[in-house]
């Protein structure tokens, strides 16, 4: 059990019924999907604890209970489709094979593809007695209204940061102030990213600033990034573009920082226009929502330097 969570599951354990359809939402990387792991254990197990000792928590633990169902997106798709969600379906109102009730969780409920969210509606409108569905999401806006208003959202917590940089500490992560200053406190997520991620970072400031000034140039730059991971780099680029609107802005960076980056922060705002600024942080959030498709990079990193690209 995540130590921020303690207090969120002892609040479902000691509730006396649980609705039949759960909503675990809250920001990327802080344990949501783990959490949700550990009820649907809960709800098969012979004890109703989650014990960890019982047949039914062994059989669960190796993804083998045949009364839990676990819903994901099919490796290289980008959306759980209609099919996925009509075999849920079938699943929950057939009879327990070993428990007492079935449960279904939904790893990432926000890739529910419209034809899928509403085969999903039928079984929330007229829920099996005594089954459970369980959704997980980092972006609860992305489901439909009609799914979010029939399930009771459940929103977990981030980790303090005393919370978070043990947890780092713990897994021996490097420089864990910073990994959890560029991850927002989600110490999961900064335990997946790559070690190198703060030097990956300033790279990437670095690079902003240079062709900024313009001492280098937008497809140098490019040359620089289009192998490096995408996800991971769009994130970053996410978060430095907020940050330099915030600066200009507001005087000061929207979130916590590495140390040493406001400083950083300010020179690169003072090169760009509040136009420019704006643009890199539409471009990169609108190329962080198309990621999973086979984009160039070359020309997603291109058409980004390209924004703040000095005009000399």
């Amino acid at each position: 059990m995540l130590p921020w969570q303690r207090a969120t599951w002892t609040g479902l354990a000691e509730a006396s019924h649980l609705p039949h359809a759960l909503l675990f939402c809250g920001p990327a990387g802080i344990g949501k999907r783990q959490f949700a792991e550990r009820l649907s254990v809960r709800l098969v197990c012979e004890r109703e604890t989650a014990c960890g000792t019982c047949r039914a928590c062994h059989l669960a633990s190796g993804g083998n209970h045949p009364d839990i169902l676990v819903l994901r997106r099919e490796e290289g798709k980008t959306e759980i489709t209609v099919d996925q969600a009509r075999a849920l379906n079938e699943f929950l109102v057939l009879t327990p094979h070993l428990a007492p009730r079935r449960v279904a969780l939904i790893a990432d409920a926000d890739h529910l593809n419209r034809s899928a969210s509403n085969a999903l509606l039928k079984t929330l409108e007229e829920p099996p007695a005594g089954n459970y569905l369980l959704l997980v999401s980092d972006s609860p806006a992305r489901l439909l209204p009609t799914i979010r208003s029939r399930c009771q959202r459940i929103v977990l917590p981030r980790p303090t940061t005393e919370e978070g940089l043990g947890y780092l500490k713990e897994r021996a992560i490097p420089d864990p102030d910073a990994m959890l200053a560029l991850t927002h406190g989600a110490a999961l997520q900064a335990e997946a990213w790559p070690r190198d991620t703060p030097a990956l970072a300033a790279r990437l400031m670095a690079d902003l600033d240079a062709v900024a000034e313009g001492t280098q140039s937008a497809l140098d730059a490019t040359e620089a990034w289009h192998a490096v991971d995408l996800d991971i780099a769009l994130s970053l680029l996410v978060d430095i573009a907020a940050n330099l609107a915030q600066s200009v802005l507001a005087g000061a960076p929207a979130s916590a920082m590495p140390a040493g980056w406001t400083a950083r922060l300010r020179v690169l705002a003072g090169r760009l226009d509040l136009g420019q600024i704006f643009r890199l942080w539409d471009g990169a959030l609108e190329a962080r929502e198309l990621a999973a498709a086979p984009l160039d990079r070359r020309l997603v990193w291109d058409r980004l330097f390209t924004l703040i690209e000095a005009r000399l």
